[in-house]
């Protein structure tokens, strides 16, 4: 550990002050074939990188130290980061870092560190065949916490059908690992015994896998370990590159152009306000080490608005200019295709750094559609002015949103549209009505309610095939209708002629019978004393569980007979 102290200084030339520390040949040649140049923004100060050609003084020294933020473990703060402060401050004068980010450890699922002698550390590459570079990445950077732990529960992926295969603890005279949970045979290997396999509880395959307990034959298929975790990553990267694609599907004809405020629809309004939050969010985020709340703003965003909302709120808006001619139309089109593609270029930015490869690989194909686009802008005048892109993502501009974007008012009146809507859906899956069946919607509310509720009525039509037909205070309730509250209004939707209202009934009133002995029979057992001395803790646990999900159910069919009657 006294030579890792030193390392912060030590490998930049030090004690030598005077001249830099020999160059790889490699990199001499390269600097030597170009001018020194630049510092970009964000690095300290504006001098040239060190190349290697006799200046004066130690100049890789004093460029390099001291660095801006050491990350490491919290088992050694001690043994090493503490050491490097020490050292640096007695040889440099001068700390050797201004950060400190100490990343959680990952654990096994059975919350022991992970090592080769255990069997239960991951190969990244087998990861990264299974899920994907960015996937791994992306949920990598999930887990990066401040404080906990992560555990990451391991198992084997059969060769034949991909099939994974669970993990157990496995006692040896010896030690405890980790092997598949279909283990055939058993460690240590008698003399002249086959070796111990995986069998696949799906195609029943043997296979060679991965344990400190033997060498397997390279000749024959090995199951590579993995985890389930990654899945996290691999979907949401697979949501944002369809999402994209959608999006790209849509930008034909896309013409560069300003965005003032009076050209943006609601939807327009809310998705970029609520970029405007995300984006100062990450920068934030990141500018703390916070990695893992910077991945759930950014992922929540993507997939809860972005792609669950807005991308299904504007594609009547992209219909309109290839389907119905007339310039009001096409203009329609336009500002959304420029509102996309702004929102959509400034998601590649900020996954940028967790997910670099699907962003490079969707910066290029957005460059053949518009190399100068609508973005973001600080003018008072403009929402998005046109401008000219950078040749890669990596070199790309992090994003920066204008706060005055951010709308409270605007976000909460959406909410009220988003929790309507989610409202009718459930109706329609309660009753069974066909999405594509349109249904009658009334509202009742107050006046300034009613009128944000009719500002958007085309919204509920192109969402839920719902036609709003009366919102405002004096809305009665139609008999035989279903009804739901968002809080600040409630909703009905007459349901004449989209069921068949006694069968229904019918139906529901034997369900609530049928609960009802069920709720007897959990209630009596959870009030015998002998069951609840006696039975184990977790089997009591599960009675009461669903004892409570029972009694919701119930409380459900109750309000669906009462709207029925």
């Amino acid at each position: 550990w006294f030579s890792s102290a030193l390392w912060p200084h030590a490998t930049l030339g030090w004690p030598d002050t005077q001249h830099d520390p020999p160059l790889d040949s490699d990199v001499v040649a390269l600097q030597s074939a170009s001018e020194p140049r630049p510092l970009g923004s964000g690095n300290t100060g504006e001098r040239p990188l060190p190349d290697g050609r006799g200046s004066e003084g130690n100049a890789v020294l004093d460029y390099f130290y001291p660095g801006s933020v050491l990350i490491t473990s919290r088992d050694i703060i001690t043994l090493w980061v503490a050491r490097m402060v020490l050292t640096g401050l007695y040889n440099m004068d001068d700390v050797p870092f201004r950060h400190v980010h100490v990343h959680p450890k990952i654990l096994d699922g059975f919350g022991q560190t992970m090592s080769k002698s255990k069997g239960n550390g991951v190969d990244p590459v087998d990861l990264i065949e299974r899920y994907g570079t960015d996937a791994v990445r992306f949920t990598i950077a999930s887990f990066a916490g401040e404080t906990q732990d992560v555990r990451l529960p391991i198992s084997w992926e059969c060769p034949s059908c991909n099939e994974l295969i669970d993990s157990k603890l496995y006692k040896t005279d010896t030690q405890t690992v980790v092997v598949p949970s279909t283990l055939k045979g058993s460690f240590p290997v008698p003399q002249g015994a086959p070796r111990p396999l995986l069998v696949c509880k799906k195609c029943k395959t043997e296979s060679q896998f991965s344990t400190p307990l033997y060498d397997p034959d390279p000749n024959e298929p090995i199951a590579r370990m993995v985890s389930e975790r990654f899945e996290y990553g691999r979907n949401f990267c697979n949501k944002f590159w369809n999402a994209a694609r959608f999006a790209m599907m849509n930008l034909e004809g896309y013409t560069p152009g300003e965005v003032t405020a009076d050209q943006l629809q609601l939807e327009d309004k809310w998705i970029l306000s609520r970029l405007s939050t995300v984006a100062n969010q990450m920068t934030e985020y990141l500018g703390r080490y916070q990695f893992d709340a910077a991945t759930r703003a950014v992922r929540d965003f993507t997939w809860n608005e972005f792609c669950d909302w807005y991308l299904e709120m504007i594609k009547p808006r992209l219909r309109q200019g290839s389907e119905v001619g007339g310039q009001g139309s096409g203009e329609t089109r336009a500002v959304a295709q420029r509102v996309l593609l702004s929102v959509l270029d400034s998601l590649v930015r900020l996954l940028q750094p967790f997910t670099p490869f699907i962003c490079e690989e969707l910066w290029q194909r957005l460059k053949e559609i518009a190399q100068e686009r609508a973005l973001p802008s600080s003018d008072s005048q403009s929402i998005l002015t046109v401008q000219l892109v950078a040749d890669a993502c990596i070199i790309a501009k992090w994003p920066e949103i204008p706060t005055s974007w951010q709308d409270d008012a605007l976000e909460k009146r959406f909410e009220r549209l988003q929790e309507t809507i989610v409202a009718v859906r459930n109706v329609r899956a309660i009753y069974n009505i066909p999405p594509g069946t349109p249904v009658k919607l009334l509202m009742r509310a107050a006046p300034d309610v009613a009128a944000d509720m009719q500002s958007v009525s085309s919204q509920f039509d192109n969402l839920t095939k719902a036609v709003l037909e009366a919102a405002g205070a004096e809305v009665e309730r139609p008999s035989g209708s279903a009804s739901f509250s968002t809080g600040d209004a409630d909703g009905f939707i007459p349901l004449a002629g989209l069921i068949d209202t006694r069968a229904e009934l019918e139906r529901q009133i034997k369900e609530a019978a049928k609960l009802r002995k069920m709720i007897a029979g959990h209630e009596a057992k959870l009030n015998n004393e002998n069951f609840t001395s006696k039975a184990p803790e977790n089997v009591v646990a599960n009675v009461r569980e669903t004892l409570e999900n029972m009694q919701k159910q119930l409380q459900s069919i109750e309000d669906i007979i009462a709207d029925l009657s």
